[in-house]
Parts: structure tokens; C-alpha cells; sequence
């Protein structure tokens, strides 16, 4: 249930009738030969396929919008080395009749033990201005129950409920790992910038399509994040201002490069250490969690590293 583009992505389904997704985008498109069509991104607990609608647009065109939740007859097509979905019919459904836990992708990690990590990797900060700072934010109620269900990303990485939190304390347990391995890197600052630097993705992105919210457009995640820490700080008047303004600069810069998004580079040890801890986790849950053909080795195309990975089932003979 619930599991049909990774069924379509293996091969064991090539008629689709009758089966749910998610609208994550929608957009009426325009073919080389001038042909108008609908252009889909359609999501399931089991990944995401690009769908199209080439005939009957007047019927079916306006039975849905983004975000969602449809029911599709079509077929699956290979093409350009990618999988896609041709929509012959398709019709909307209310929300109350799709089980939405079931729905969404998940972590498979366990939720409880994340969270009882993440508290832990706070008790073991030192610094008082810091360790408050971070439990003045995780201890909001409203606020942590979207952190623990939120994905990390729209599509990318950790693209699925509790990625956020799977990916925020992947990044502060490696941060903890390597402060030491480097001289002179403040590891309460570190670790603290590694647990808050994506918190503005609880706003950045919606906790059920995971696209982008209004505020998630106009500012992006890393200045929302940035804001709330700021206001933390000077209404409790936590940080001396020195270490206010390395930790807010670990926020500002933890993308590393403008064009991925950074307001500013990263200009201190902690700040670069972040940065790639953070490029690093991004890009391997992607390469871990990729599905592979058993029969040739080879997974599909990851987008975040631009390549296919090979990763031959282990057998006897090769040990």
C-alpha cells in the first residue's frame, strides 16, 4: 500500500490502476513540437516519479492542483533514463480518505532514540549560554513536534518525516566526533551550531507535500533559523558577543558558497567544519539509501552527487 513508485522504479509494475499519490507539483508545459501537456511530480511513501498528462487536458486538467492527494489510471514509461508515469485518468480525493501516517515516507531510524541522543548531545555541552540556548528552543512543545516529524529537504536528502532530525543529529554526533581532531576547535560552539543550523525547516518546508512554504520562498531556511536564534539570544540575553556572532556566522554560512544559498562563507574553523560535516551527511544518505538492481549492480541516478552508484550484492565468491 502506498508503495507504488518503488514498484514502478523496479520494474514490477507496469499498469497502474487506481492508485494514490501525492500531487508534489504540477505544471502546464509546453512540448518541442508545440503540443500543450501537464507536467507532474507525484509522490508516494516510496519515493517520487515525474507523471504527464498528454491527452483529454480539458477533462482532466482542472480535477486537481498541488498538493493533492489523487487517485491515477495510467501506465509506467522508461524514457530519457528515467522512470514516468502516463495519466490516463485521474481524480481527487478527499483528505479523510488517505491514512497520511502511512502515506509519507519515514525514518527508518527510531524517533525516541534520536530525540533521547539529541537531548543527550545538549547535556553535554559545557557552556552555560549555549546549553540554554539550545534547551530554551528543543523544549518548546509546539515547536519540537514539528522539528521531530519534518523532512530535511524537499527531495534532495532526508527527503522524508523525521529527516530533519535524523539529519540534525547525524551532523552534531560526527561535529562531536571531529571537534577533536582539529586544534583549537570550540567544540561546545560546534555542536551547538550543528544542532540549530536547520531548525528554520520546520518553516522552510510544508510537512506534507514538502515543497515550499510562502516564508520558505521569500527567506529560505537559513534566515529564518538565524532570526529565531538572534531573538532567543538577546531576549535572554544568553551570549557574550563574541560567541554570538561565531555561532549566528556557523548559521549564516553552513552552505558554504553563495550559490548554494549562503549569505556569507565560512570564515571560522567551526564554521568551515560545519559546513562540510553538513555537505557530507547531505550527500550520503542519498548513497546509503539508494535502491539497487540486484541483477546489474548499479542504482539509478542520485541527483545530489550527479551520478549512479555501484554496488554489487556481496557473494561468496567475491570474499
Amino acid at each position: 500500500m502506498y508503495d507504488c513508485v518503488e514498484a514502478i522504479k523496479q520494474r514490477k509494475l507496469k499498469k497502474i490502476e487506481n492508485e494514490t499519490f501525492l500531487v508534489s507539483e504540477k505544471h502546464i508545459l509546453k512540448a518541442r513540437n508545440g503540443d500543450i501537456y501537464v507536467g507532474l511530480k507525484l509522490k508516494d511513501r516510496s519515493g517520487i516519479i515525474d507523471a504527464k498528462i498528454w491527452n483529454n487536458l480539458i477533462h482532466l486538467k482542472d480535477r486537481f492542483e498541488a498538493g493533492d492527494f489523487v487517485k491515477i489510471t495510467g501506465e509506467s514509461n522508461y524514457y530519457n533514463e528515467n522512470w514516468q508515469v502516463i495519466i490516463k485518468d485521474i481524480e481527487r480525493l478527499d483528505e479523510k480518505d488517505v491514512d497520511k501516517k502511512a502515506f509519507l515516507p519515514s525514518t527508518k531510524k527510531d524517533l525516541d532514540e534520536l530525540q533521547s541522543e539529541l537531548f543527550g548531545l545538549i547535556d553535554s555541552i559545557k557552556h552555560p549560554g549555549l546549553k540554554k540556548l539550545l534547551e530554551e528552543i528543543f523544549t518548546d512543545e509546539a515547536f519540537f513536534e514539528r522539528f521531530t516529524h519534518a523532512p530535511a529537504a524537499k527531495s534532495m536528502h532526508h527527503a522524508y518525516v523525521g529527516g530533519l532530525l535524523e539529519h540534525t543529529v547525524s551532523v552534531a554526533r560526527v561535529a562531536s566526533m571531529l571537534s577533536s581532531n582539529y586544534s583549537d576547535v570550540d567544540r561546545d560552539l560546534l555542536v551547538c551550531a550543528a544542532l540549530l543550523h536547520d531548525i528554520g525547516k520546520v518553516y522552510e518546508l510544508d510537512p506534507v507535500t514538502f515543497n515550499y512554504t510562502t516564508e520558505g520562498k521569500l527567506l529560505g531556511h537559513i534566515i529564518i533559523g538565524y532570526t529565531k536564534i538572534q531573538n532567543v539570544i538577546e531576549r535572554l540575553n544568553l551570549l557574550k558577543e563574541e560567541t554570538k556572532l561565531n555561532l549566528l556566522h556557523c548559521i549564516l554560512s553552513h552552505h558554504g558558497e553563495y550559490e548554494f544559498g549562503s549569505p556569507k562563507k565560512p570564515k571560522t574553523k567551526e564554521a568551515v567544519l560545519l559546513h562540510l560535516i553538513d555537505m557530507l551527511d547531505s550527500r550520503m544518505q542519498p548513497v546509503v539509501d539508494a535502491k539497487v538492481d540486484e541483477s546489474t549492480g548499479w542504482s539509478d541516478m542520485i541527483k545530489i552527487i550527479g551520478k549512479a552508484i555501484y554496488a554489487p550484492k556481496k557473494s561468496k565468491e567475491l570474499l
